[in-house]
């Protein structure tokens, strides 16, 4: 009977460190995938003489990251919005002022067919387009007043 603690006792140590392993290799995944998420992002929104930093995380489901950028006119802040509909979905890149006014709407892919690349025609092609600037120039004025985290 003690033979067969220590057999259970082992194979369950057995699982509990392979499933550690997973989880692991998982979350090392996770990391490199958001790295050059993050890697491309910057890429988009800025050129690379420009100085980039992360200045908050938004957790919405259309933008997260935003970020202020330092350049001769002063501070900018910039996201990549996710936009869908029925018809099709968009990646676009916004700027903003730090009194969270829109600067620029820039259509940067999608797929949806024929969507005009103009930002008046882009936010009347999404639904939601015209809610999700909203909470970005929120957002944007939020950390402009010096916050770092959106509060939930």
């Amino acid at each position: 009977m003690a033979l067969d603690r220590r057999e259970r006792i082992i194979e369950n140590l057995a699982v509990a460190s392979a499933l550690g392993f997973l989880t692991l290799i998982v979350a090392t995944a996770s990391l490199v995938v958001d790295s050059r998420s993050l890697a491309e992002e910057q890429a988009l929104i800025a050129p690379a003489e420009t100085s980039l930093a992360i200045a908050g995380r938004a957790g919405d489901a259309f933008f997260d990251r935003v970020y202020k950028i330092k350049g001769d006119a002063g501070p900018v802040y910039a996201l990549m919005i996710n936009l869908r509909s029925s018809s099709g979905s968009a990646w676009a890149a916004a700027r903003f002022s730090p009194k969270g006014e829109l600067l620029e709407l820039r259509l940067l892919g999608s797929c949806a067919s024929r969507l005009p690349t103009d930002a008046q025609g882009l936010l009347a092609s999404f639904p939601d387009a015209e809610g999700v600037l909203r909470r970005a120039e929120d957002f944007t004025r939020f950390l402009s007043s010096g916050a770092t985290e959106a509060k939930s």
